[in-house]
């Protein structure tokens, strides 16, 4: 049997889907497909998504479990024994398909599975909207906890109270570092560092590389490759992307290859305490939820002393210079000083991206400069 997991409305998680299938968001300690693939061991994964990812599955005739990118499994799929809609609560998240001919793109996919009637309700959570990932956090870093729990290793210098901590090989924690695992535990992962000064207050996890610089991270998840400074609270970072000095970053998203500035700080909390609204082009979505923050798209860039708005959505390639308050949303491919605004020209954002990844050891590839390519051409065509 194989696993396949698909992407399903990621316009609806903008900016963070731009240059990344939906299904490769950070969850918790893992990826939504790291999270589905962790309950099949034995079956082989496939993934299917936008063409611009050149992600194209075999041909195959074994039977096949298909899983929505919206879905965040909390416990195993039972092989049914025919054809059948998973579901959770009224939400359809996925099929399995017994016999050939096996959807093998979006729209195939899309085709199969409304011509399946029979249901079968599945344990999980539903990824509707961009900020659900920050409200599902905790409770997906409390389930990736379980799975490492009895693997880690005796914690000698640091001050530590609660004892759900789980320390990779690799990682290193200086002395005068405090983990706080007494809300939820904590997963720090491999050669991730901790250095002095710093605290991590559960539940929180440390991805491999991460270096948490007198910084206090606080209900969070740090993906590969970050370097944190500052305070962090009940937020995601995708991965590869720096905050290293003060200031506040607290129930926000921050997709890969951001650089924020020193004091870079978001408001997360509305003044008369509302519920927060979110803005997206000309739409404007109510959330429900009381803290906030923002959500940053891959590649952008704020300057030292950038203050963002309760609710902020600011889209890729983003360069913001001068300080201040930046607008509620902000589109892809913007360079701002001020208050003069300007078209980020693409030849320039690539040769900056490239000079970032090589930084970071990440090579930047033919198909990784189309992908960006692309996004850029969308954005030229809707204005």
């Amino acid at each position: 049997m194989r696993v396949v997991i698909y992407e399903e409305n990621h316009d609806k998680l903008y900016p963070l889907t731009n240059l990344v299938p939906q299904f490769n968001l950070r969850v918790g300690a893992r990826t939504i497909a790291e999270n589905s693939a962790s309950f099949f061991r034995r079956c082989k994964v496939n993934l299917v998504c936008r063409e611009r990812f050149g992600m194209v599955m075999a041909r195959s005739t074994e039977p096949a479990i298909y899983l929505s990118g919206r879905l965040l499994m909390t416990s195993g799929i039972a092989l049914p024994r025919t054809d059948v809609r998973f579901v959770v609560d009224a939400d359809t998240v996925g099929f399995f398909k017994k016999d050939p001919p096996f959807p093998r793109t979006l729209d195939e996919i899309k085709d199969t599975l409304s011509r399946i009637r029979v249901t079968r309700k599945i344990n999980g959570m539903v990824v509707k909207h961009a900020w659900d990932l920050i409200a599902l956090n905790h409770t997906m870093l409390g389930r990736h906890y379980v799975a490492v729990r009895r693997k880690g290793r005796v914690i000698r210098n640091a001050y530590v109270r609660g004892k759900s901590i789980h320390v990779a090989r690799g990682a290193r924690i200086h002395k005068l570092v405090f983990l706080d695992a007494t809300e939820g535990p904590i997963y720090i992962d491999r050669n991730a560092e901790l250095l002095p000064f710093s605290s991590v207050v559960g539940p929180s996890y440390i991805g491999e590389g991460s270096i948490i610089d007198q910084a206090k991270v606080v209900g969070s998840s740090i993906g590969p490759q970050c370097r944190i400074g500052g305070e962090v609270e009940n937020s995601i970072f995708q991965g590869y992307s720096n905050k290293h000095h003060d200031g506040f970053i607290g129930h926000a998203f921050i997709g890969e290859w951001v650089n924020l500035g020193a004091l870079t700080t978001n408001s997360d909390l509305k003044n008369n305490y509302g519920p927060v609204r979110i803005h997206v082009g000309s739409e404007v979505h109510e959330t429900g939820m009381t803290k906030l923050g923002c959500f940053v798209g891959d590649h952008s860039k704020l300057g030292i002393g950038t203050l963002i708005p309760t609710g902020a959505v600011i889209g890729s390639f983003v360069n913001f210079a001068g300080g201040g308050m930046m607008d509620v949303s902000v589109r892809d491919f913007q360079w701002i000083v001020g208050s003069r605004k300007e078209e980020y020209d693409l030849h320039k954002a690539l040769h900056t991206a490239r000079i970032v990844m090589k930084r970071r050891g990440i090579n930047f590839s033919q198909r990784y400069e189309e992908i960006i390519r692309i996004l850029h051409g969308e954005i030229c065509r809707s204005n």
